[in-house]
């Protein structure tokens, strides 16, 4: 039987799907871009906002749910009050107000960096959007500028608060990569302007009152616009504490402070304290009484500076995983001469790699002061 060949068209159109599929790998090309917001209701400059409105951002690609608990942080509405409650829905995030928005006022909705697709590609620049309330109120025409510094040097994500010294209106921001905050359609009125830096710690972290670190102003219909310089600097109130314990092996710790020590030398041998407790799995570890975490206290037979925020020590015996481990520095002094305390210690457990328990020799590391000091 004779077999048809197919026609020649039939073959250039096969041929041209092959070499289209070499170009497009499947699932098309990679998304590298960050969500862009595409639509907003109310609608931005809108003029007829209620007092009840519930605002919803939409973007043009689905977001990262795992962002839900963050989006307080990340989209912020100005002035306050009312707080808002956020509901991530897809592509859109809404913002249902918990009280009534103030009438005459404008509010303004500001998109931070950092909002995320779900491929986590993020926002890198700002995108703010205005409304006022009550019927035909016009958007006010009002822009409040500050820029961040440390000495000279921008601080990026430095804190800015505006508060209105004759309402209850409050303006927060953040400094972006340059150190620089624009907060337009601020309300007229006398302002006290502060920033700051926010520490990860910033529990005993304050602000030093240095000029610049706070200001006021006034805004009205003929100063519509200010512009601040914010001089900032942060000093620590508190001594180092024990941020971070990691087991290299049965025997050698690597301990991380939460800020500098002073110096560059290893503390002495009896600054450090390390402690085994019970077994892992007799009771969780945030019920444990500290008098059980300080059940046997090991012998340290060596200590090394690792860098300004991190010592490795050697233990005079092995480290069992099977057991709860607490380490404390005492009299360890950080730069501005706070000393440590046996309450800035921590508790771990041994997770280096090899057997549950074996033998460790004594490390001296080079430059070893011998043992000493009070015990």
């Amino acid at each position: 039987m004779r077999r048809l060949r197919p026609p020649a068209w039939a073959i250039l159109a096969v041929a041209h799907a092959a070499c289209a599929s070499e170009g497009f790998p499947p699932g098309g090309p990679e998304d590298r871009a960050p969500p862009v917001l595409v639509e907003t209701r109310p609608a931005d400059r809108a003029v007829n906002a209620t007092p009840d409105q519930v605002i919803r951002l939409t973007f043009d690609e689905q977001l990262d749910p795992a962002l839900a608990d963050q989006l307080p942080q990340l989209i912020v509405v100005n002035p306050s009050p009312p707080d808002f409650d956020y509901t991530l829905d897809g592509d859109g995030v809404i913002l249902t107000p918990q009280g009534p928005l103030i009438e005459a006022t404008t509010y303004i909705v500001t998109v931070l960096p950092g909002l995320a697709d779900r491929d986590g590609n993020r926002t890198v620049t700002p995108r703010s959007i205005l409304f006022s309330v009550g019927g035909e109120t016009p958007i006010t025409l009002s822009l409040v500028r500050a820029t961040v510094v440390r000495d000279t040097v921008p601080v990026p994500g430095a804190r800015f608060l505006l508060e209105n010294q004759e309402s209850d209106l409050v303006y927060r921001s953040s400094a972006d990569s340059s150190g620089r905050i624009d907060i337009e359609g601020v309300a007229f009125g006398p302002y006290v302007a502060t920033a700051w830096e926010e520490r990860v710690r910033p529990v005993g972290w304050q602000m030093t009152e240095e000029p610049g670190a706070r200001d006021t102003f006034e805004l009205g219909s003929g100063n519509r616009s200010h512009d601040g310089l914010y001089r900032i600097a942060v000093r620590d109130t508190t001594p180092p504490n024990v941020l971070a314990v990691a087991t290299s092996s049965s025997g050698v710790l690597s301990i991380r402070t939460d800020d500098p020590m002073a110096g560059d030398a290893a503390p002495p041998l009896w600054a450090i304290h390390v402690w085994e407790g019970p077994p892992v799995g007799a009771m969780p570890l945030d019920s444990i009484p500290l008098e059980r975490l300080r059940g046997r206290r090991l012998a340290v037979s060596a200590v090394e500076r690792a860098g300004p925020t991190e010592i490795r020590v050697a233990t005079a015996e092995p480290l069992r995983k099977d057991r709860w481990y607490r380490v404390e520095l005492v009299g360890v002094a950080n730069a501005g001469g706070l000393e440590s305390t046996a309450d800035g210690g921590l508790a771990f457990r041994p997770e280096y790699a090899g057997p549950a328990v074996h033998p460790s020799e004594r490390i001296e590391w080079p430059g070893e002061p011998p043992p000493g000091g009070p015990p």
